[in-house]
């Protein structure tokens, strides 16, 4: 579970940082997960590595902030590569999932399967099975614009985690049509975002 996670990092942490971890373990097990993120906000300030970031990302997952979270989630593999696990990797799907990067989320949960035990392993099923719900005929050139859309409003914002992610599924979706719809616009968009952590899979060959 996560908390055991948050409990085995405190061993490495400084001990100002520990206190603020094992709070927001408890705060996130018991279901106040405004707390937590502040805790985890707090401990990773005092100095945890950057590992810190998963738990943060996980917070906002549970407090409905799906674009945050994926921009730490961003940051957590970018500077704890070492300390994801299979829940961390599906609380980060389904950050994708409610931010309707679906086969982003798709991605995450094959690679979690039941390695996070039955509980999840059953609603990893589910979600699977709903996306896969989604993509029985190939996506409409509306539905990627959408996704462009969304990039270019989060380049507006300048926040380019977001924009890569959404350019990613733009990219993705077009290889599913045989007209390739913006897919040559989607890669050159990635091309041209900078401060971008890699892709979460890779968005396919021409």
């Amino acid at each position: 579970m996560l908390c055991l996670a948050v409990l085995a990092l405190t061993a490495a942490a400084p001990p100002d940082a520990t206190s603020h971890l094992l709070q927001g373990a408890r705060h996130f097990r018991e279901g106040r997960f405004a707390n937590a993120l502040v805790e985890f906000k707090v401990a990773r300030r005092l100095g945890t590595g950057g590992e810190a970031d998963w738990y943060i990302a996980a917070s906002l997952v549970k407090l409905g902030r799906s674009d945050e979270a994926l921009e730490s989630f961003a940051a957590a593999r970018g500077s704890a590569p070492d300390a994801r696990d299979a829940l961390l990797d599906y609380y980060h799907a389904l950050a994708c999932y409610e931010a309707k990067l679906y086969l982003c989320a798709d991605t995450l949960l094959d690679a979690v399967g039941d390695a996070s035990g039955p509980r999840i392993g059953e609603q990893v099923r589910k979600l699977r099975s709903d996306i896969s719900a989604l993509f029985r005929s190939a996506p409409t050139p509306a539905s990627i614009d959408w996704y462009h859309a969304r990039a270019a409003e989060a380049r507006t914002a300048r926040r380019p985690v977001l924009a890569a992610r959404y350019l990613e599924e733009a990219a993705r979706l077009a290889e599913r049509r045989t007209d390739r719809h913006r897919l040559a616009e989607a890669r050159a968009g990635l091309g041209a975002l900078s401060e971008v952590p890699t892709p979460i899979v890779g968005w396919g060959s021409p």
